[in-house]
């Protein structure tokens, strides 16, 4: 593990404990849209990277940017931040790389999100 790696888990574990205990339901059916949804999302997102189309990235990295916050992922959050800020910035060169990320990052939420159903 590098110096720099993110020891924070996928799900922000306080949010995650407080909605189990508070509202169950809810939390499996916010889980159920992420889990449906984001896989969507993530592959126009590969497709916008693809093609360097910069407005598209922003847009989906500032839904996703949203999204995990709501939800509690951190991570993911971050990674998609900085993708958006890339994209806003002109920075094509570091998208694919930060596509990865983001990727990397909706994958390990969808293990916790699968482990918690």
């Amino acid at each position: 593990m590098s110096e720099n790696a993110d020891i924070r888990p996928p799900i922000n574990a306080d949010w995650l404990a407080r909605m189990r205990s508070t509202n169950p339901e809810f939390l499996a059916k916010l889980f159920e849209v992420f889990l449906e949804d984001e896989p969507q999302r993530l592959a126009a997102l590969g497709e916008a990277v693809a093609k360097a189309d910069l407005e598209m990235v922003r847009y989906l990295t500032h839904s996703i940017k949203g999204a995990a916050a709501t939800l509690g992922m951190e991570r993911l959050r971050d990674a998609a931040r900085e993708m958006e800020f890339a994209a806003r910035d002109g920075q094509t060169q570091a998208l694919e790389v930060q596509y990865a990320r983001v990727r990397a990052e909706v994958e390990a939420v969808f293990a916790v999100m699968r482990s918690t159903k």
